[in-house]
């Protein structure tokens, strides 16, 4: 049985082929990770795999990395270096960001629990580092540990806390780093797929996490301290990471709210409190024409104010009169200006028009507490970004936001992200014409993914760009059937006008 190293297109590949060979491995064969698939991998009946060291961010050109960690959990051991390790962060719910500082051949101090990869090697040593990304702290995921970090809390290494699963951001087989051949020696040594499989390595009673950047709570859990969690949110590099870590923190103080914890909103929802919803998707195909889903929308990173002072619940009744089939609701309070209350209050304007618009909590949504929010406060669907989730989380949320009636609208960017959502049998994609990380708008990218054999029964919708009626007109003869507007109409003096301009561009 080999030891499968799957390459990231990375110089360093050579190196950590030498190293897992000097630290015992017989057979080690070398893959490009898109030059392969998950069948022929699981056709070599693997030992064990590591993931390479790559350049980018791991979202961007993973191959098959996120298949396999998927498929072969539990399984094999699996090893992720620097890029590597950072996939496995991104495919179990954390976030990826700017580490604060760039390091490119630069050695220093790492401090590690002792546990796993590191069994038996003092606790602090120097090692060499190559990268301007880590995981962020703050949104560590709750089946992972840090297992290693830096004297100024930068993450250098995770694990699973039951699979054989471990990850080091740093490059244990430069030669100016220590201990690297022991670290592989460890991780060649070990069996099957499980801690549990590996007496010794990792206790299952041992759920303390030394890592200083995390404390314990009142009820046991582990949590970011307050000083990592903004720490990591001012550091990290693109808008969508710095949102997402602000998001964490915003949702667990949430949470942390006297009646607010996950379990209250489950009781309240076992009550029935949640107000009756509508069929998302059906009240899309029952609008005439091409279907508006309008937006409330005070503000974004990439325009700023649009209307600070918007009342969410008059503009929201304007569009339902308009004709809207949906309104898309921005709930997140720091760059977009937006809070849930304003979508308690678009709902109550709305209820009482006949066949009312759907209501959509347009947020970064990463955890279940979210959705049960969103249900409670009058949504009948919510927004589901793939670039943001892992394939797991993605299934997760799309499945809860199904038990709770609602329909979610899964949205992508590009044509990777589209086979993602369509892989989860998402019924309603939005395609964002925006790039969340770097903002460039592209309104054509709508027309190009839906038109790359998206089945028949799935609604895709335009999403972003749109800021004049006939710009719609590129998707006329295309599989897009809705559109989602926010500045264009929240500036607008005739919406009525807008929204059937916009809806006329589908008609025959």
């Amino acid at each position: 049985m080999a030891t499968i190293l799957l390459d990231a297109y990375d110089s360093f590949t050579f190196n950590l082929y030498q190293y897992l060979r000097q630290a015992g491995a017989s057979d080690v064969q070398v893959y490009r990770n898109d030059k392969i698939t998950l069948e022929e991998v699981i056709a070599l009946n693997p030992r064990n795999i590591v993931l390479s060291p790559g350049p980018g961010h791991p979202r961007e050109d993973p191959g098959i990395c996120y298949e396999v960690l998927e498929h072969f959990q539990g399984k094999i051991p699996i090893l992720g270096v620097c890029l590597g390790q950072q996939m496995m962060y991104e495919h179990y719910g954390g976030s990826v960001g700017y580490a604060g500082e760039i390091q490119h051949g630069k050695t220093g101090i790492v401090t590690h629990d002792g546990l796993g990869v590191y069994r038996g090697i003092e606790q602090q040593f120097p090692v060499t580092r190559y990268h301007s990304l880590a995981a962020d702290p703050s949104t560590l995921p709750e089946c992972l540990e840090i297992n290693s970090w830096t004297p100024n809390g930068i993450v250098m290494g995770v694990r699973h806390k039951e699979f054989a699963i471990e990850g080091v951001q740093y490059h244990p087989e430069s030669i100016m780093s220590e201990n690297g051949l022991a670290m592989f020696r460890n991780f060649l040594a070990l069996q099957g797929g499980t801690w549990e499989e590996n007496p010794g390595c990792r206790s299952a009673d041992d759920v303390t996490n030394h890592y200083p950047g995390l404390q314990k709570t009142d009820d046991g859990s582990v949590v970011p301290t307050p000083s990592a969690a903004a720490s990591a949110a001012a550091s990290s590099g693109d808008i969508l990471s710095r949102i997402f870590a602000k998001r964490q923190g915003d949702v667990a103080a949430q949470k942390a709210q006297p009646g607010r914890s996950m379990a209250a909103l489950q009781r309240m929802l076992d009550m029935g409190m949640a107000p009756g919803q509508i069929n998302f998707a059906e009240r899309l195909r029952q609008s005439p024409g091409m279907a508006v889903l309008a937006e409330v929308k005070r503000a974004s990173p990439s325009k700023g104010d649009i209307s600070a002072d918007a009342v969410a619940a008059e503009h929201a009744l304007g569009y339902a009169r308009a004709g809207a089939a949906a309104i898309s609701v921005l709930t997140e309070p720091t760059w977009f200006k937006g809070s849930l209350d304003d979508m308690r209050d678009v709902r109550r304007a709305i209820d009482s028009i006949p066949n009312r618009p759907a209501v959509l909590r347009k947020d970064f949504i990463f955890e279940r507490y979210q959705i049960a929010e969103a249900r409670l406060a009058g949504a009948d669907t919510v927004l589901l970004i793939v670039k943001m989730l892992s394939a797991a989380q993605l299934r997760g949320l799309l499945d809860y936001s199904r038990l709770l009636g609602m329909e979610p609208l899964v949205e992508v960017n590009t044509a990777e992200e589209m086979k993602d959502a369509l892989g989860v049998g998402a019924k309603v994609i939005g395609v964002n014409n925006r790039n969340l990380r770097t903002f460039d708008v592209d309104i054509s990218n709508t027309a190009d993914l839906a038109a790359a054999g998206v089945p028949s029964d799935v609604i895709v919708i335009a999403l972003s760009g749109i800021l004049h009626p006939e710009d719609a007109n590129i998707y006329k003869d295309t599989p897009v059937s809705a559109v989602l507007v926010g500045e264009g109409l929240m500036r607008a003096s005739d919406k009525q006008a807008f929204v059937s301009a916009l809806q006329a561009t589908k008609n025959d």
